[in-house]
């Protein structure tokens, strides 16, 4: 049985922190890419809203927008969700390993060997991927469940 301590357990978080820097850079890149489809879908909004008066160019500029959010919204969404997972069940492939007192293997990065880990376990990983959003769907529908609920009480 481990003992919980708040030293190592922030002292393995600074041994991993390639995977910290790596979580924060794809949550750069989904900001990133709402901000550039969104200002796309405005562009071509404010290109067909040419056509015709001000008005009319101020809506289409709108909606192109919105559509254009939308639409990187759905696509994002899963992306984001999958990445981020992939990246935690490597950071976990490291942690456990550090954990276990075993050195990482030699001239290689940790977050190419957590790579290597989750690739050769790429079914099982993509599989519990599909169990976690399945798990965090249920919890919100019970949650909302029981907000209503009680809210009628």
């Amino acid at each position: 049985m481990w003992d919980f301590s708040i030293g190592r357990a922030l002292g393995l978080m600074a041994r991993t922190m390639p995977f910290i820097v790596l979580r924060m850079a794809v949550y750069f890149g989904a900001a990133v890419a709402y901000v550039l489809v969104t200002g796309v879908g405005a562009g071509v909004g404010w290109g067909i809203g040419g056509f015709g008066d001000p008005d009319f160019q101020a809506t289409t500029t709108m909606w192109g927008g919105v559509i254009g959010f939308g639409v990187v919204a759905a696509g994002m969404y899963l992306l984001r969700e999958y990445v981020l997972y992939v990246v935690k069940a490597g950071h976990i492939a490291v942690l456990v390993k550090l954990l276990d007192g075993e050195e990482l293997p030699e001239g290689r990065s940790q977050v190419s060997y957590a790579r290597e880990e989750i690739s050769r376990r790429f079914v099982q990983a993509s599989v519990l991927f599909g169990i976690d959003q399945l798990v965090k769907g249920v919890l919100r529908a019970i949650t909302g469940l029981v907000r209503g609920m009680v809210s009628i009480l």
